[in-house]
């Protein structure tokens, strides 16, 4: 510590004031000594007593404070929001990920908190399915992948009718003009029209067994499943308040909110009265806000849509909603390189996770030589294919595009999901080995044996967690995890090679392995908080 700045104060030489200063000072817990050197003060850790500290809140589960007041405040986290009667591909996967990761977090800081998967439940995309089926009959055998069939049969007719259009000629006589025949369906179902809410509803069913299924392989649950639909009988309100405050405006036939030059015109609806995302989600914040008086509501959507939550807080802001200023738009960039074998384009994510799998049990048995015997295998791999795919996702600033690996996703070494995975499993197994030779748990004072610079370090990184999950929190920046984990993975790696356990001394040995548990309590926090699934062996 410089003490130049009391040399005007004390009216004395820096060096005087440093001594004066340290013959004063009251040195807190954790400093154990403090000396002088010419103008500076030097200070001292008692690395016994902090070590010893930390473990012990550690074990006792006191090392994470939550802010005072928390459990008044709601948030609400909207995320993955795939489309109905569409295959679930690795496009929503990176949104999925973030969201889960971050729902999670607020829930251990103690935050009451919503999880919303805010569905794609409405749009024409029901059109074009509905006039695949006018047009070519309901399939025999009902899935996702024969409505996305319907949809692109019907969407490509529509294509090929327009050009023929658009190059006069007219549709041959008792031809279906398919995009009316979608246009007159949605309208049909905004209006409740039953045959098309009853389509639908057959729509929505079918793509809720898919979702679900699809969501549990990935370890993800949601509070709330309720999309677009669900607003439907709301948007009337939509309307009304815009038009009651005066800021509802008509603009080449459609109707909407100015917002001046640089956010633009916010279109509500369209010139034949139909409505759009835009009005869906004021609805929804609407009814957010009322139901679940949120604190603060998270959207966790691509960055491209960046304007679309500038315009919806512009209208709240020109309505003078308060809650609007709690509305935020958790922005990530593009994932690149998500391929499997052979296919190109939208990759359906289950086709994704399934040679996830299959490349993860290869690449443990050729880079995992000592194995345990009687492991089930495919259940490592399962694990280790989750957790190459979420860390690969969460490993970088969110506002940043990723550029996806196998090679590198996979890999047990480096800043990896699975070499968090194995730092864990390695953990455990040392605790295993110290069982069984004997060595005994202690709750006790391990200060005098735990000097060490690595378990000093060791401890000070786990010793991070509480300022770690704040500043998660703080930005909804899942990487501040994630390179946490990796920074006790390589802590404990140092640890490992420098801290014996079994052989030692019996105090020595029990200080040592209470690090390590502390240590693999705190990782396997931090691996489940991700969204990965923790192995104790591998």
């Amino acid at each position: 510590f410089p003490c130049f700045s009391l040399a005007k104060i004390w009216g004395a030489p820096p060096p005087a004031c440093a001594t004066r200063l340290a013959t004063e000072i009251k040195l807190p817990f954790g400093i154990s000594d403090v000396s002088t050197l010419g103008p500076f003060l030097n200070f001292r850790f008692d690395r016994g007593a902090l070590v010893s500290a930390t473990v012990e809140q550690v074990i006792a589960d006191k090392f994470i404070s939550r802010p005072h007041g928390i459990e008044k405040e709601k948030i609400i986290v909207e995320y993955s929001s795939p489309n109905i009667a569409k295959p679930f591909h690795v496009g929503h996967l990176r949104a999925t990920l973030i969201g889960n990761c971050l729902d999670r977090v607020y829930r251990r800081m103690g935050y009451p908190t919503v999880s919303i998967n805010h569905l794609g439940d409405w749009g024409t995309q029901f059109g074009f399915v509905w006039a695949g089926c006018e047009i070519w009959g309901k399939p025999k055998d009902p899935s996702v992948e024969a409505l996305v069939e319907l949809y692109r049969q019907a969407t490509s007719l529509k294509e090929k009718q327009e050009a023929q259009k658009k190059g006069g000629a007219e549709l041959a006589a008792g031809e279906t003009d398919v995009n009316a025949l979608a246009r007159s369906y949605f309208i049909d179902l905004e209006g409740g029209v039953q045959y098309a809410v009853d389509f639908w509803q057959w729509c929505l069913d079918l793509s809720l067994i898919y979702l679900k299924d699809t969501y549990s392989r990935l370890g993800v649950r949601f509070d709330h499943y309720t999309g677009e639909s669900f607003y439907s009988d709301k948007l009337e309100r939509v309307k009304t308040e815009l038009s009651s405050a005066g800021i509802l405006t008509e603009s080449q036939g459609a109707w909407g909110v100015d917002l001046g030059e640089e956010i633009g015109f916010a279109r509500i609806l369209t010139p034949d009265g139909r409505s759009l995302y835009l009005t869906r989600d004021i609805a929804a914040a609407f009814y957010r806000a009322e139901t679940f008086k949120f604190t603060k509501a998270l959207y966790v959507v691509g960055a491209p849509q960046t304007l679309h939550f500038q315009q919806i807080k512009g209208i709240f802001k020109r309505l003078n909603k308060p809650f609007g200023e709690g509305i935020e738009h958790v922005a990530f960039g593009h994932v690149m390189g998500m391929k499997t074998r052979g296919e190109g384009g939208a990759i359906e994510l289950n086709h994704f996770l399934d040679e996830a799998f299959d490349r993860s049990l290869t690449a443990y048995r050729e880079q995992v030589v000592k194995r345990p015997e009687g492991l089930d295998e495919n259940e490592v791999a399962r694990a280790v294919a989750l957790g190459a795919i979420v860390f690969s996702n969460l490993n970088r600033s969110r506002q940043k595009d990723v550029h996806f690996s196998w090679d590198t996703a996979l890999a047990f070494q480096g800043d990896t999901g699975p070499y968090l995975l194995y730092a864990l499993a390695r953990i455990h197994g040392i605790h295993e080995k110290a069982k069984a030779s004997g060595v005994k748990e202690k709750k006790a004072d391990f200060k005098d044996y735990l000097n060490d610079e690595a378990a000093f370090y060791l401890a000070m990184v786990i010793a991070d967690f509480d300022t770690v999950l704040a500043y998660t929190i703080a930005e909804n920046e899942p990487a501040h995890l994630s390179a946490f984990g990796l920074e006790i993975a390589k802590a404990f790696s140092k640890a490992y090679n420098e801290l014996k356990v079994v052989g030692e001394k019996e105090e020595i040995a029990a200080s040592r392995l209470a690090l390590f548990i502390a240590t693999g309590k705190v990782l396997r926090e931090v691996i489940e908080l991700i969204g990965m699934q923790p192995l104790e062996r591998m």
